[in-house]
């Protein structure tokens, strides 16, 4: 699930990447959370201005869900405008 959000001018693009589990055998288990893949670009060229960022929770842990890595995502995207802004 992709999410484009519109900022200041700015275009987030979070996209939740799922981590898979191993198990014994040949098959994977269900995801075991997620990371936030973010992308910063402008709105009207669309060119990126920062590389992408992969997000995790606290303490290194995944995402529990994609909702949460979405906002996550959102919020961190948010920040790094606002800071480059005041920079």
């Amino acid at each position: 699930m992709k999410r484009i959000y519109e900022y200041k001018g700015f275009q987030i693009d979070v996209q939740p990447e799922p981590i898979w589990k191993p198990v014994d055998g040949a098959s994977l288990a269900g995801a075991e959370g997620y990371l936030a893949v973010v992308r910063i670009s402008t709105r009207t060229a669309g060119v990126p201005i920062f590389a992408p960022l992969r997000l995790t929770g606290a303490r290194s842990k995944p995402f529990a869900t994609e909702a949460e890595a979405l906002m996550a995502g959102y919020s961190a995207g948010q920040r790094l405008i606002d800071d480059a802004a005041n920079a």
